[in-house]
């Protein structure tokens, strides 16, 4: 038969438990000696240039850094459901849609603002708006190919055309096969993000950029010329269990593109991992930072702009109900 002890002297050992063994409970539920796991993408290069300086200069103190990519924003909202790694890299509305069916992740700061461009064949009469490019489409009778299949970029045209701008076939397509048909000539447009944009003009000097997305968007309903596409995002426990940790980490990328930004390209290029570098040719990666921003703004300063982004690439943000994110979504103003 199980003994208990007396509710007494169950309750004065805990006690002094809880004395001889000071901070026990939140050691158990973070525990410092595990390896933290990062979870970013291949083609994510401007955005995760900050995390990786930050990670050069000695974050996480301490602590082994495992990392892994996803490929897909299924796969990324996929690890977030299912709470495998401790942070991640990745769009916003991939993690504001795991967000919404009950993942615990908290973006801590935004790191990719101006990434989409419209590349087009140059041709002399090639056109100069994107009303001229929705007309050119249209008289060719194909769709504008939009890269990769999940691209954010697909929301933010549809609500382009619902604020009475043009309106476009929209095609999506692996990132691959969009390039692709630009090289062959059987396409005169695609939407892309960079560094593809950078590495197909490598391949084909006759194609030229007609427009950025981003500075569209800007132009027509206000705005800075940037639009909050991808972020920095941990899991929620960490903030609770490790608050210093996450706290770091966002001032480290803070100070990291600040410093950078004022450096040549090939320096910004050279904190990627090798693996990111031998994926992209170092000149192309280079080429890309004349187009994309190196700008971390810590999550409290960016959710304004977080939720408006939200609000018009999410089918929950233009619903009557809005977008109503758990107050766990952002990281707080440490102030």
């Amino acid at each position: 038969m199980e003994r208990r002890l007396p509710r007494r002297f169950a309750a004065v050992f805990l006690l002094a438990v809880m004395v001889l063994f000071p901070g026990s409970p939140s050691r158990a539920a973070e525990n410092p000696e595990k390896p933290l796991t990062l979870y970013t993408a291949m083609t994510a290069t401007t955005p995760q240039i900050p995390l990786w300086a930050a990670i050069r200069s000695g974050w996480p103190a301490g602590r082994e850094l495992v990392v892994e990519y996803w490929k897909t924003l299924d796969d990324l909202r996929g690890l977030v459901l299912a709470g495998k790694g401790d942070l991640w890299v990745g769009h916003l509305e991939g993690f504001a849609q795991a967000a919404l069916r009950g993942a615990p992740v908290t973006l801590v700061a935004v790191t990719g603002w101006k990434k989409f461009y419209f590349v087009t064949t140059d041709y002399a009469d090639s056109p100069r708006t994107l009303e001229d490019i929705a007309e050119a489409l249209r008289k060719e009778g194909l769709p504008l190919a939009v890269a990769p299949q999940d691209s954010p970029a697909i929301g933010i045209l549809e609500e382009l055309a619902r604020r009475g701008g043009p309106s476009f076939a929209i095609e999506p397509m692996p990132s691959q096969q969009a390039m692709l048909s630009m090289l062959r000539g059987s396409r005169s447009c695609v939407l892309l993000p960079e560094p593809l944009v950078s590495a197909l003009l490598a391949k084909k000097s006759s194609l030229r950029i007609a427009a950025s997305l981003e500075i569209e968007i800007s132009g027509r309903f206000g705005g800075s010329g940037r639009l909050p596409l991808v972020g920095v995002a941990v899991k929620s426990s960490l903030v609770r269990d490790n608050p210093l940790l996450v706290r770091e980490l966002v001032r480290a990328m803070e100070k990291a593109a600040l410093e950078l930004a004022g450096r040549p390209a090939e320096e910004a290029v050279a904190v990627l991992p090798q693996s990111v570098r031998e994926a992209f040719d170092s000149k192309v990666l280079e080429a890309s930072l004349s187009r994309d921003l190196i700008f971390v703004l810590p999550a409290h300063e960016a959710r304004a702009e977080a939720l408006s982004f939200l609000r018009m690439v999410l089918r929950e943000g233009r619903d009557s109900a809005g977008l109503t994110l758990p107050e766990t979504f952002f990281l707080p103003d440490p102030e």
